[in-house]
């Protein structure tokens, strides 16, 4: 068996993938997050670059790499992004809401859906061996049509990041933030240029009368020679600023413990609406953290501004808001269909123990004698 020298760059590629993508993986140095967002990048792409130059002259490693899904570009987009998040802000975090992004995966895995439905059929007599070439080629179909939202899905989560940098940039005060930034920035770049030579190929790839020439002539190489190329970079300059970097956060520390007023309005505004406008207390995994996110706020001004000047810590301002909530949708009618543990969780709650106790807590009744009240008061005013 002989491979090709494109064949073998590509390989070593994904072996020098591997390797780099499991040390920034278990690197403890900097934002552990961003590391390992980082190191599943790599290893998406060294693991595409392997399954393109891996000899597939043995036909149950054909079989292997018809039915298995070692290319998934869909989860790239979303890896960018959040990486460059993490990697300038310390309190970000993957929550539900982050890891809906992922889910269009399952377009990668379409192709080989396809090919395990023929493979299951063949095995209990729905199909014949000799329909293998028409799910062959319906696989093949679906291979190409599905790199333009590949390609789409990438794109538009390359120029997120940039914006978001764009946006970052303007309060960077630190040398560290400015180091931070210009990596990230060179880290979106190259992904740009790889976009550019991924469109230039994709055009005539999509097109029915010029496909089979340019896969005759030129192959996958070149794509996947730049995704070698662009993992040897990423990944040996990616692991050596993991080893140089600490964890910044997008604000600053305040100053003093005396806050002045006028930061002390801005703040509680920011976090009124935050709560009755964005309706945040509805998440509940709802973090001060992801609060500071959202709000563009440091987590530690927002727990200062609530301790010292509200006079509550974070749980119990942001369950004020679900109580209150509950008691709207307590005497609502498009509500009755819930029960009260239904009702508390939609709101925001995660524990009926907590929502009872919070509830009693800050009206002075439990749930179920509240509900009676309203219905003795509506009986009242009939």
């Amino acid at each position: 068996m002989t491979i090709s020298p494109f064949s073998l760059i590509l390989l070593l590629g994904a072996i020098q993938g591997f390797i780099l993508a499991t040390l920034i993986w278990v690197n403890q140095k900097g934002n552990r997050l961003a590391n390992r967002l980082l190191a599943t990048l790599i290893g998406l792409l060294a693991l595409m670059s392997f399954s393109v130059g891996i000899p597939t002259s043995n036909r149950f490693v054909s079989l292997f790499m018809e039915l298995v899904p070692m290319i998934m570009a869909m989860p790239i987009g979303p890896l960018i992004f959040f990486y460059t998040q993490s990697a300038l802000d310390s309190s970000f975090r993957l929550g539900k809401k982050e890891r809906r992004h992922f889910y269009p995966v399952v377009l990668d895995w379409g192709a080989k859906l396809i090919g395990w439905v023929f493979v299951i059929g063949l095995l209990l007599g729905v199909f014949s061996q000799k329909e293998g070439s028409h799910w062959g080629y319906v696989m093949d179909e679906y291979n190409t049509y599905v790199d333009i939202p590949r390609w789409l899905s990438v794109t538009v989560y390359l120029f997120l990041s940039m914006k978001f940098l764009n946006r970052y940039r303007a309060s960077v005060t630190s040398a560290e933030q400015q180091k931070n930034v210009k990596w990230l920035r060179q880290f979106v770049n190259a992904f740009l240029i790889f976009q550019c030579i991924w469109l230039i190929h994709l055009v005539p790839y999509i097109i029915p009368s010029s496909r089979e020439p340019l896969l005759d002539r030129f192959g996958w190489y070149p794509i996947y020679i730049p995704i070698a190329i662009l993992i040897y970079w990423l990944g040996l300059r990616g692991y050596f600023h993991t080893r140089t970097a600490t964890s910044t956060s997008q604000f600053q520390k305040p100053a003093g413990t005396e806050l002045p007023t006028e930061t002390v309005k801005q703040v509680t505004r920011a976090l009124s609406e935050a709560m009755a406008l964005d309706q945040l207390f509805l998440d509940p995994e709802l973090t001060v953290e992801k609060v500071g996110q959202h709000t563009r706020l440091a987590p530690k001004l927002i727990s200062a501004v609530l301790n010292q000047h509200l006079r509550k810590n974070f749980n119990g301002f942001i369950n004020e808001y679900r109580v209150e909530a509950v008691k709207q949708r307590l005497t609502n009618p498009a509500y009755e269909h819930l029960t009260l543990t239904g009702i508390a969780f939609e709101c925001g709650f995660n524990s009926q123990a907590t929502f009872q106790r919070t509830f009693k807590q800050l009206t002075g009744v439990s749930p179920g004698e509240y509900v009676a009240q309203q219905k003795n008061s509506s009986q009242i005013r009939i």
